[in-house]
This record gives C-alpha cells, structure tokens and sequence, in this order.
C-alpha cells in the first residue's frame, strides 16, 4: 500500500507491541468499569481500539495513520483490508466518534455509554485478534 503524508511506514513485528497496548488498554477499560470510573473506561476504550487498529494495520498493510483525525484509521483499515472489515469498521468508528465528547467535553459520560463503548472495544479487539498471527509466549 503506497504511503501518503497521513501514514507512517510500520512493520509487521510493530503489530505485537500495537496488540499488547490495546489488550493493556482492554484491562484498564475493564478495571474502570469495575470502579464505575466511566469517563475513564470509556477513554481506554477507544484507545484500545486505536491501538488495535494500529496491530492489523501494521501486520496487513504495512503503515499505520497518523492524521489527527482518528476517522482516518477506519478509512485506512477498510481500503487495507477490503470487505474483512466491514464489520470491524463499524466498531471501530463507534469508539472513534465518542472520543472528542470523552476527552474534551465537559459532558461526563454515563454508565451506559461506557457500558457501549467497552462492548465496542471487545468486539473490535476479538476481530483484530483474529487477523494476526498467533504468538506462542516467552
């Protein structure tokens, strides 16, 4: 896939270190919720989707967005990765359209907002598992 001044080269080995930020984020979304910190549950959410979009990214495609507007992750991973993502893209663009509210509004969001936003990170990251090698550990 050519790069463009939006993408960065990335390396399929890179896809490890994106999977296992976005499983450490998965973890904090769950630990959030558990203490009902949903402003915070929700942020790890949608970071955890980042991160695994980054994985599948960077395995399938060889490059990784970095426009500033993470909307163009979901664009990237459906040219990528053709019709294997149109459901992952959906999950994804969930979690991407609720990030400026979570990070920069003053708006607080609700339990059930982040009960959906942690439904749509678990969703994504067992597809994005899916597309990546598996690993044998240590």
């Amino acid at each position: 896939m050519a790069r463009s001044d939006r993408t960065r080269r990335a390396m399929k080995s890179d896809a490890r270190a994106y999977l296992a930020k976005a499983e450490q984020f998965l973890a904090g979304m769950e630990a959030e919720l558990a203490e009902e910190r949903w402003d915070a549950a929700g942020l790890a959410a949608i970071h955890a989707g980042i991160s695994a979009g980054d994985a599948v990214l960077g395995y399938h495609g060889g490059v990784r967005s970095i426009a500033q507007d993470h909307r163009a992750t979901v664009d990237l991973l459906k040219r990528t990765m053709g019709s294997a993502a149109d459901g992952a893209a959906k999950h994804l663009k969930r979690l991407i359209d609720k990030k400026n509210l979570v990070e920069y509004e003053q708006r607080r969001l609700t339990a059930s907002e982040a009960a959906d936003l942690a439904e749509q990170a678990r969703r994504f990251l067992g597809w994005a598992r899916e597309q990546l090698p598996r690993t044998t550990s240590g």
